[in-house]
């Protein structure tokens, strides 16, 4: 806050409010002067607004397959049309596979590095693809599986112990690293699957932040019960090292996914999760008296026109509630930012 006052003697101030402690709501904050005769007055005031912060983080998550030209070309679009970062998890698998084209992982390669040089998040994401596995030097699994693909991808990573897991997830870094990506520090494991196996070997191979949860009442993926039993709405906190879904003291932060996926929806069929989010923050015009976090996935590799136009509405729909518009408490993070505000 600046003030200046004129006159003969006439004087400029400069302060700064220390907020530690003052609780969520509308706030005065007075200059107050010591006149010649010792009494004080108040030589202006401002009105200012105190809230707790609302993040929101959008991940998107490669699944280790070819992600094409137009398809990336609406993610960026997305991303610098709104003004958001992403949070980029990058699936390694594509450099273990004849599937993939040559050309292919360059283009991806070259765009993902785009994104981190704009200041997007490069994370891991990882599906038990078999070559994938087998190129980690474990012995790949094709069961139990979400869908009977038979070629790992739907094989949950708790299909493994949890020395495998360590080595798959240290196998991806290795091989991030190797091409130019800093340490990823974000993870999510495919098809949101994942135990307190998971979650120690993820924190064990050095992540700050896990994202692979979701609330009970997520839709299905397939013929597995997803692992979770958190609420609705289910905020960021440190997992136990037994139990995925209760509050302890591993060294990483779950995130979960409660903001939803966004693969194949339209303007219109994404309506009721946009109205669920939006009731999960302090409505425009008001501040924020908790803390609050929302998590919402994409695809690289799917987003065609349709599903651009039902991201834009979805992340769109907090633009009333934005703090760098000076609307509201809502602040567009990566993964590793938000990590490092719940730290």
């Amino acid at each position: 806050m600046t003030f200046t006052a004129g006159g003969p003697r006439g004087f400029a101030a400069v302060g700064r409010i220390d907020l530690s402690g003052v609780p969520p709501g509308e706030h005065r904050a007075d200059v107050v002067v010591t006149l010649l005769d010792g009494t004080a007055a108040v030589a202006g005031s401002a009105l200012f607004l105190v809230t707790q912060p609302e993040y929101v983080v959008w991940t998107l998550d490669f699944e280790g397959d070819a992600s094409g030209d137009a398809e990336l070309a609406n993610t960026a679009a997305i991303a610098d049309g709104l003004k958001i970062p992403m949070a980029v998890f990058w699936n390694p698998r594509a450099w273990t596979t004849d599937q993939v084209s040559n050309e292919r992982q360059t283009a991806m390669l070259a765009w993902t590095k785009d994104r981190q040089a704009k200041g997007d998040e490069v994370a891991l994401h990882l599906h038990m693809w078999t070559d994938y596995v087998r190129a980690a030097g474990l012995v790949p699994k094709t069961a139990p599986t979400w869908a009977g693909r038979g070629d790992g991808y739907d094989v949950p990573i708790t299909a493994y112990t949890e020395a495998e897991q360590k080595t798959l997830i240290d196998y991806g870094v290795k091989l991030m690293t190797e091409r130019g990506f800093p340490k990823p520090t974000s993870f999510r494991a495919g098809g949101d699957m994942a135990d307190a196996t998971t979650l120690r070997a993820v924190a064990a191979s050095g992540f700050d932040l896990d994202c692979t949860a979701v609330a009970k009442d997520y839709p299905p993926i397939g013929r597995i019960p997803y692992p979770w039993t958190l609420p609705a709405g289910a905020q960021p906190y440190r997992p136990s090292r037994t139990d995925a879904n209760a509050v302890g003291d591993l060294p990483l932060l779950e995130a979960p996914t409660i903001g939803g996926n966004t693969y194949a929806f339209t303007v219109n069929s994404i309506q009721p999760q946009i109205r669920a989010n939006l009731a999960l923050f302090a409505p425009a015009g008001v501040v924020a008296t908790s803390r609050k976090a929302i998590t919402v996935v994409s695809h690289p590799g799917t987003i065609v026109p349709a599903e651009r136009a039902a991201i834009e509405a979805l992340l769109g729909a907090f633009d009333a509630l934005r703090y760098d518009k000076d609307r509201g408490p809502v602040r567009f993070v990566t993964a590793a930012q938000l990590a490092k505000a719940y730290r």
